[in-house]
């Protein structure tokens, strides 16, 4: 769980850095590649941050049906 926390926190700190980048590039660069490289970047981390939660979503659901299952297996046997 804590490497998971670490990725995401990476990513959200590269995606505030991404909208900074995409404000910067829309003030003072006319046009071009800059603007697309931030947006891409922006896009990037969004996609990986999305993943990375629902990865620990599913992971978390099946620790709980391991231990719900240890449990209905104790009972039963009593």
């Amino acid at each position: 769980m804590g490497r998971t926390f670490f990725w995401q926190a990476v990513r959200l700190v590269v995606m505030v850095l991404a909208v900074a980048g995409v404000i910067y590039a829309l003030e003072f660069m006319p046009g071009g590649i800059a603007v697309w490289f931030w947006v891409a970047l922006l896009g990037v981390g969004f996609f990986g941050l999305l993943f990375s939660f629902r990865s620990a979503r599913v992971r978390a659901s099946q620790q709980r049906k391991i231990v719900g299952g240890r449990r209905c297996r104790k009972s039963s046997r009593r």
